[in-house]
């Protein structure tokens, strides 16, 4: 049995990372950067999310790989000005969320974070080491099951 760490996407989180990759491309929500766990199945998320998006190349961090919110709000602090997406693993992504939204969405899956659930916000800073609790500003929260059932490709 593989240990946590190595173990790959299966299928269905393949088709997921796909399909939101396209959807983020479509609403033009491309980031010009993203940080990842260096988990296998977080870095494959990653690059399936990047290769349908055209988007940026992904930087792999250990520091992320069951990070606590505080730990990811550390690393995200530390990133360049730009647009950002982060691939976390629960439950530091979920709390991570819900700690730096000033209004949490009210969608019924916001608080348990399922894989590949995807929150756009927009943030008051110019650079991420001035990022705080309770400033962004959600755009949108989405889960892979909303776009199968809407037949987002």
């Amino acid at each position: 049995m593989l240990e946590d760490h190595e173990r790959p996407l299966n299928e269905r989180g393949r088709a997921a990372a796909t399909r939101m990759g396209n959807w983020i491309k479509g609403r033009r929500h491309v980031p010009s950067q993203i940080l990842s766990s260096d988990a296998k199945r977080a870095g494959e998320t990653a690059e399936l999310l990047t290769e349908a998006m055209d988007g940026p190349e992904v930087d792999l961090s250990p520091a992320l790989y069951h990070a606590s919110p505080e730990q990811m709000l550390a690393q995200i602090q530390k990133c360049k000005p730009g647009d950002l997406m982060i691939v976390g693993h629960n439950p530091g992504i979920a709390a991570l969320a819900e700690m730096i939204v000033d209004v949490a969405p009210t969608h019924d899956r916001f608080s348990i974070y399922p894989t590949t659930a995807t929150l756009i916000t927009e943030v008051p800073v110019t650079d991420w080491s001035e990022l705080s609790l309770d400033t962004a500003r959600v755009v949108q929260f989405i889960v892979p099951r909303e776009l199968k059932e809407l037949h987002t490709t």
